[in-house]
């Protein structure tokens, strides 16, 4: 009985000890910071990124992902890139298209759009670069969504080549795009990329144009020195143009994926320091 008795007391001792105390006390600390964790995982802004398989929709989907969004994907294709938690299969020509980019960015927290057609069609160009955003945006205001980013061109570009017979269903495409966008969401709420050329990725193109990333980081190592941006800004438009420094695909990600995630002041980044500038908010 009385070993039983001391037992007893024992144990009732060691539920007041502070080897216990601590345990208990780590126990639930780690249980705050489970549950911690699991608000900071519901929590991840939920982007969604239409051209998201292309070749700047791929590296913006990755850039997010980097950044703990949850991110899907929007193609024609459907195929899942890199960083995304799930895709969706959309061909802006269907007739359902506009119903299904709705539901696909309805919940979302922003849009990105990497969508672009390039080529010596001005109907197909036109179509690919104005309709088919147009489509996005409105949808995505219908959705509710609170922010968007759209991929456009460099300020310089149009103003240069724009005087010529090339490209003006491009160019008109984008203008009709830039404008939907201004008139669906308040400055503050929208951001508009527009870089010159990009390069990066180890294939060359010529539709569309496009230098590997060896080659362009050269290039743009070159045509951004001082001396030759100096040069640029005093020369008359087509050699500004062509001594315009190229901007990297993965800065123009960087600067989507700030973008989304609203580390951006101006609701316009024109050109590659602009570009490079955003970027490197996120990096």
């Amino acid at each position: 009985m009385r070993a039983h008795a001391r037992s007893s007391s024992t144990s009732g001792l060691r539920k007041n000890t502070p080897i216990d105390r601590r345990a208990r006390g780590a126990s639930r600390r780690v249980a705050r910071v489970a549950r911690a964790s699991i608000v900071r995982a519901d929590a991840s802004p939920k982007v969604v990124v239409f051209g998201g398989s292309g070749f700047v929709g791929s590296r913006v989907v990755r850039a997010l992902a980097d950044l703990g969004a949850s991110v899907t994907s929007v193609s024609k294709s459907g195929r899942v890139p890199e960083g995304a938690v799930s895709a969706m299969a959309i061909d802006a020509e269907d007739a359902d298209a506009r119903t299904r980019m709705t539901e696909a960015t309805r919940g979302a927290d922003a849009v990105v759009s990497c969508v672009g057609v390039i080529g010596t069609d001005d109907g197909k160009m036109r179509r690919g670069n104005g309709d088919y955003n147009v489509a996005i945006i409105e949808s995505a205001k219908a959705a509710g969504v609170k922010r968007f980013v759209y991929v456009s061109v460099a300020s310089i570009v149009p103003e240069v080549v724009g005087k010529t017979p090339l490209m003006k269903g491009y160019f008109e495409g984008k203008t009709v795009a830039e404008a939907c966008l201004r008139e669906n969401f308040d400055e503050k709420d929208y951001l508009i990329v527009k870089p010159s050329f990009i390069y990066g990725g180890d294939v060359f193109s010529l539709t569309p144009p496009r230098v590997t990333k060896t080659y362009g980081d050269i290039l743009a190592k070159v045509l951004g020195s001082g001396p030759v941006k100096a040069l640029g800004k005093r020369a008359p438009g087509p050699i500004a143009l062509t001594l315009a420094e190229p901007v990297s695909v993965e800065d123009v990600a960087g600067a989507c994926a700030a973008g989304a995630m609203a580390k951006n002041a101006s609701s316009v980044v024109d050109g590659t320091d602009d570009i490079k500038a955003l970027a490197k908010t996120v990096r």
